[in-house]
Formats: C-alpha cells, sequence, structure tokens
C-alpha cells in the first residue's frame, strides 16, 4: 500500500538502489550504524526502473543511488529519477573514486556523489541529514511558490467585478491549473445554502454532463462532497470506493480530494478536484489545498458581502421611499439637506422648494425658535436622542401635533456636521392614546360593576328588609291607636264596656306591643346605616369615575385611595383584608385626579388578584398595605401585597404593552402599562416595585407635590 504522509512519522525512509549485494549490505551496515536521532528504514531495488515504481508507490526521504547500474550506463539516466522525485535528495555512491565523473552526476541531478570506499557512519550521517534538510527546505520554498501564485491569483480574480458564478468558474479553472501532480482538469465548486443544509453546484469544468445534473444539489452528508462539508475535514479517494454515491454508468476510474471551504467554523461550500486512480496523498498537497480553501472562503464571503450590500441598498432605498415619517436633514450651516416626500406631503413644500434654504426660514407655521431651543437642549443633553412635541398649522388651516426626534451626524472624530430631524404626526395618535385610557377606566369601571351592584344589593337588602318590618310594625300599631280612640270617646260618653277594655289588652298582647317598641328603633338605625353605607359607595363611585379636570389640579391623594378602596371592595374582600396608614399631614398634589384613580385601582385589583391566586380556595385573607408620606417635594404611596410575588424573568417585561402573566381572558396587558405612561409620562413621577418571591410585592408611586401645569 502507498505510504500515507498525512500521517507524521520520525523514521528515515531510505531506498538502496544498487545491483551489487555485496555493495548493499555494506551500505545497509552503514545506515544501521549511523548515530542519527531518528530511526531508519530502508528497502533496496536493483534497478532503475524498479526504482521509479517504488517511489511511486511508496515515499522516501532519500535515495542512495549506486552509479553503476545495468540499466543506467550514463550520469543522464538520473533525469528520469529525478523528474519523479522532485527536489527529494538523491546521492550518487561510486564504489572508486573518480572526482570527474562525480562531477557530471552532481550535474545531471545527483544532491551529492560519495566514494563508498572512504565513508565511515559519521560522513554518511552528516551527508544524509544535510541531503534531507535540503530537500526540506527545497520543497517548503516550491511549494509556497506555487501556493503563492495561485493565491495570488485567486485575489487578483477577487477583485473583478463579475458575477459570482462566473468569478467561481474562473477560479476554479486557475486552481486546476495548478502543478499538483495527478490532479485531472476536472472539478467542481458548490456552495453550501444554510437554509437547507444543501451544497449547490455553482461552477464545474470538464465534467460529465450526467455528473452535473445528478450533483446540482447534493445533500449534507451525501456523497463525498457531503460529507466534507457535513465534518469539515478534507476527503481524500484514491478510486471510486463505496463513499461515491452519486455514480453514473461509464464513470472513468478517478480518485477525488474533496476540501471544505470554511470560514470561522462554518461551512461555505466544497472544492472537489479529480485525481488519477491510485494517486498517493500527500502532505504538501493538502497544506495548498488548505490554503486554496480559505482563499475561496474569502472570495465567498466578499461576493455574499457584495451582495448583501447591494441587497441592503436597495432595501434601504424602498423603505426611505415608503416612510410615513418626515425626513429632515439638517447641514452644519442650518440649512436643508435632506426632505423626504412625507414631509413634503405634511407641509405641502416640494424638496426643490426648501432644499439648500435656512430650516428657520422654512415657510412651515410652527414657533421654530421653541423647536430650535429643544433641539440645542436635547443635543446638549445625552447623544440618545428623546422624543419632543410640537404643534404646527397645516396649509389648509387644521392644527396638527408633530413628535421629533433629533439625531446628530457625528464623523469618527465626534465632529457635528448636522443632525437629522424624524417627525410624526401624532395628532389621531393622541386622541386614540386618550380615548384608550378612558375606555381602560370604562374597562375597569365594568369589570366593578357586578360587585358594585352587589357592595349596594347589601345594604339596600337589609334597608328593603327593615322598611317592610316597620310598615307592618306601623299598621299593627295603627290598629291599637284606632281602638284606643274609640275607647277614649267612649270614656267621655260613659259608655265604656269592660269588654272593650278587655279586648284592646288583648290586642296588645297579641302583636306583642314591648317587642315593637325595642325593635323599631334598632331596625330604624339599620336602615339608616344602609342608606349611609350606600351612599358612600356611590360618592365614592362619583369621585373614580368622574372625569374631572383634564389640567393638573391639587388633589387629596389620601381621599382618592379611600374611595378607589371603597370602590374595589368587592374584588379584595374575599380574599384580603385592606389597612390603611395614610399621613394625615400629605399636602395635596397637583395632578389630574381621573388617572391617578384609574392606577390606584390597577394596582389595588392586581394585589387582590394575586393574593387570590396564592390562597386558592383555602378561604384564607391575605393584607394589602396602603401607605401614604411625603418625603421631601414627593408624595409616596406604597401598596404591598401578601401575595406570590413576580417571576424572575417576568420583572423586567412588568410595564410593557400587553405583557401579562394571568391566564388568557383574565388579563389585557394594558393595566400596568397604562399606569406607567399615567404616572411617569403624564406627571413626571415614578412607578416601580420590590418583589420578593413567594412573599408578595410592593408597587412605589411616586408624584411631584408641586406638579407642573400642562
Amino acid at each position: 500500500m502507498p505510504h500515507d504522509i498525512s500521517q507524521p512519522s520520525n523514521d528515515i525512509r531510505v531506498l538502496l538502489v544498487d545491483d551489487d549485494p555485496d555493495s548493499a549490505e555494506e551500505m545497509k551496515d552503514l545506515l544501521l550504524r549511523m548515530d542519527a536521532q531518528r530511526m531508519i528504514e530502508h528497502n533496496t531495488v536493483e534497478l532503475l526502473a524498479d526504482a521509479l515504481h517504488e517511489i511511486s508507490q511508496t515515499h522516501y526521504d532519500l535515495i542512495l543511488l549506486d552509479t553503476g547500474l545495468a540499466d543506467m550506463p550514463m550520469p543522464s539516466a538520473i533525469h528520469s529519477l529525478r523528474d519523479a522525485f522532485s527536489y527529494a535528495p538523491i546521492i550518487a555512491t561510486m564504489k572508486y573514486e573518480d572526482p570527474e565523473l562525480a562531477a557530471m552526476w552532481v550535474g545531471e541531478g545527483a544532491d551529492e556523489c560519495l566514494f563508498v570506499g572512504e565513508m565511515d557512519e559519521a560522513s554518511l550521517k552528516r551527508v544524509v541529514e544535510y541531503a534531507i534538510k535540503r530537500y526540506h527546505t527545497y520543497s517548503n520554498l516550491h511549494q509556497q511558490s506555487r501556493t503563492h501564485h495561485v493565491l495570488n491569483t485567486l485575489l487578483s480574480l477577487s477583485l473583478k467585478d463579475i458575477p459570482f458564478e462566473q468569478l467561481l468558474e474562473e477560479c476554479l479553472e486557475v486552481i486546476l491549473s495548478a502543478p499538483l501532480t495527478d490532479m485531472l482538469h476536472q472539478g467542481a465548486i458548490l456552495v453550501s445554502n444554510s437554509d437547507n443544509n444543501q451544497l449547490w453546484m455553482m461552477a464545474h469544468s470538464n465534467l460529465d454532463p450526467k455528473i452535473v445534473d445528478l450533483c446540482k444539489r447534493v445533500e449534507f452528508g451525501q456523497c463525498l462532497c457531503g460529507c466534507a462539508a457535513e465534518t469539515g475535514e478534507i476527503q481524500f479517494a484514491d478510486c471510486v470506493d463505496e463513499r461515491h454515491e452519486n455514480r453514473v454508468d461509464g464513470m472513468s476510474p478517478h480518485g477525488h480530494y474533496i476540501v471544505p471551504i470554511l470560514s470561522r467554523g462554518d461551512v461555505l461550500g466544497v472544492l472537489t478536484l479529480y485525481l488519477s486512480e491510485g494517486h498517493v496523498q500527500k502532505e504538501d498537497e493538502i497544506v495548498f489545498l488548505q490554503g486554496v480553501a480559505d482563499t475561496l472562503a474569502g472570495i465567498i464571503e466578499r461576493a455574499h458581502t457584495n451582495e448583501q450590500l447591494a441587497l441592503a441598498h436597495q432595501q434601504n432605498s424602498r423603505l426611505l421611499s415608503s416612510l410615513t415619517s418626515i425626513l429632515i436633514g439638517i447641514d452644519e450651516q442650518q440649512c436643508i439637506s435632506h426632505w423626504n416626500d412625507k414631509a413634503a406631503e405634511v407641509f405641502d413644500l416640494s424638496a426643490e422648494q426648501v432644499q439648500g434654504k435656512p430650516i428657520a426660514e422654512c415657510p412651515i407655521d410652527w414657533n421654530w425658535q421653541q423647536i430650535s431651543n429643544q433641539i440645542d437642549t436635547t443635543l446638549s443633553s445625552s447623544p440618545k436622542s428623546e422624543r419632543f412635541e410640537t404643534r404646527f398649522k397645516q396649509p389648509n388651516g387644521s392644527n396638527r401635533l408633530l413628535s421629533i426626534s433629533v439625531t446628530p451626524y457625528n464623523d469618527s472624530t465626534g465632529h457635528n456636521d448636522g443632525y437629522l430631524l424624524i417627525a410624526d404626526d401624532v395628532t389621531e395618535q393622541k386622541q386614540l392614546e386618550s380615548e384608550m385610557q378612558q375606555a381602560q377606566k370604562l374597562q375597569s369601571i365594568g369589570q366593578l360593576a357586578a360587585g358594585i351592584a352587589h357592595e349596594i344589593n347589601t345594604p339596600i337588602q337589609y334597608v328593603g328588609d327593615n322598611v317592610r318590618f316597620l310598615r307592618d310594625a306601623f299598621a299593627d300599631i295603627s290598629e291599637i291607636i284606632t281602638n284606643q280612640h274609640d275607647l277614649v270617646e267612649q270614656a267621655r260618653t260613659n259608655n265604656i264596656a269592660v269588654e272593650q277594655i278587655d279586648q284592646l289588652d288583648e290586642q296588645i298582647d297579641e302583636m306583642d306591643l314591648e317587642y315593637l317598641q325595642e325593635e323599631i328603633p334598632t331596625s330604624i338605625q339599620q336602615t339608616l346605616d344602609g342608606v349611609d353605607r350606600v351612599a358612600t359607595i356611590v360618592r365614592a363611585m362619583k369621585e373614580f369615575s368622574h372625569p374631572g379636570s383634564e389640567e393638573k389640579t391639587p388633589t387629596d391623594i389620601n381621599k382618592a385611595i379611600e374611595s378607589t378602596v371603597t370602590v374595589a371592595r368587592n374584588v379584595w374582600k374575599y380574599h384580603a383584608e385592606v389597612s390603611l396608614d395614610l399621613q394625615p399631614s400629605l399636602p395635596p398634589v397637583r395632578c389630574i385626579p381621573g388617572p391617578v384613580n384609574e392606577v390606584l385601582l390597577n394596582i389595588i385589583v392586581n394585589a387582590a388578584h394575586a393574593i387570590a391566586e396564592k390562597v386558592g380556595e383555602s378561604g384564607e385573607l391575605g393584607n394589602i398595605d396602603i401607605a401614604t408620606e411625603s418625603v421631601d417635594d414627593w408624595c409616596v404611596i406604597r401598596i404591598k401585597d401578601s401575595g406570590s410575588g413576580i417571576p424572575e424573568d417576568a420583572q423586567n417585561h412588568v410595564f410593557d404593552p400587553f405583557f401579562t402573566t394571568k391566564d388568557v381572558g383574565k388579563g389585557t396587558g394594558q393595566g400596568l402599562s397604562l399606569s406607567h405612561k399615567i404616572i411617569v409620562d403624564q406627571h413626571d413621577g415614578e412607578l416601580s416595585f420590590e418583589t420578593e418571591l413567594g412573599v408578595g410585592t410592593t408597587f412605589i408611586i411616586k408624584l411631584p407635590i408641586i406638579g407642573e401645569m400642562n
């Protein structure tokens, strides 16, 4: 079997070419006695023809050639051996000293010529090691030169602006022209499609059309090409073996190098090269092919990058043309450099009318000085653009609201070359947000309606029972009073009968007048309590649901909390006890009462639900503790529940729109999102929470006591 040099060996393999057995034995003895650091392996043949056959089958590091071979009459005969053995060392040996003949052998291709009669093991060791070292030096230089030539040609091709498939075809031709021993001028480049783990043939040369058709698409793991893609390793075959899954009738005998094209561990494709059958794998070929594959990886990546850049440019162009936002580019001189179609549509000004002109002179009915001040503040405060809002009037006279963000143009040194205004007409959005907030409030009220009805029904029920009792008691007492009046009239005329007095006594006993005297005051008091309870609920509901002012007004937060707790009583009373620790001296807070009431309701209802989820049907009651205090210029509201707490993976999403941990149908995911918007955006406050799994959650609302006017 041919020697596989891909498996490194520390042995020195020597081929002795000598038809004199005694001379050959003497040389073997010298080799074995040579004090070399590596083991010497040797083989002996008698003729030049035998040597040529042997080196075609087995790798050797050195040839010791007897100059007196029968089939080598002249030194020039060494040419055939040198052609086959390339840069490897060939040392000619002579039995008799003849400097002139020795010079001829060296001139024809031998690396050295030794006189066997004067040679000892030390001399042989010196010559052998020097020859091998020189061989490796020449071989490496040759390999590098060959590799550099092919790689440089490939790199120059990569700079050509030609279609990708044509580029791969030309690269393949360059690779097939490399002086690789036994390489046939046949091959292909297949590029991987990562979407479906397939190789697609993009370039091929001198292949059977049947093979081209069969190998247009190759699955990873299929045939040699697929195996190379799947394993990321070079696949070598010296014949058509069982790994060749894709075959056609009449296929010529051949071998293969299948080289994966890799980049950072990803398979970009494979290079397949056809070899003569029986080719022996060589280490220098592997090194060369890996260099080619690395270069192809760069070419393919560059082509993909160019393709992606072109696609991105097209997409960006389409994106910019389809944007519904206003884009206005302002240069360093405060002149308009970009004006998109949406800006032209909204302001009724074409790009030709405004480009190159100062933005301050642009005929738009808005307060540019105020906008300019806001832009300066935004650019100086933070590199991150924050939106601000401004009003403007369209040419048709309608007032609109713009939301504007400012993005600076900064070069690599941080120098500001202008900025980009991105504006959106948010008039309808603001209206929708207001309607959505009101709808959320109405939804909350609607969800509480049944509970409130139940809360009112209970006192109304015992008010009704007591009134009916009073009605019946009044009828009985009225009858007694009537009979007493009759008895008094008869007494005045001295016409009274004892039977009438007895009858009245019986009637009083029958109606149990003493019981009525005791129960009627209690019934009246219960009725009054029930009426007061209903009045409290109705008043709380009115205070909670009344739209109130859209402007910030001084508000009693303690009273708002009490009203909200009353309104939500039917939600929490079955699962929790509510305790209030409200600072009596809490000053009024400038806020919009309706939205703040809604925030309080959302958090209290969420607290009740969290406790209900924890206690289940056990009948146990949790706790909802609500406290207020003034800290510096802030009103701080803490709403603490004894629920299960918020899971860690949900904590970063609590205030995200439509995020909810409740079951489908039990939560919209809007409550806390709107609450955050109300407290933070509308009131310049803070809304945060502290939570511990299994213990509960505390929501903390901070409102500025002296809030800015809208």
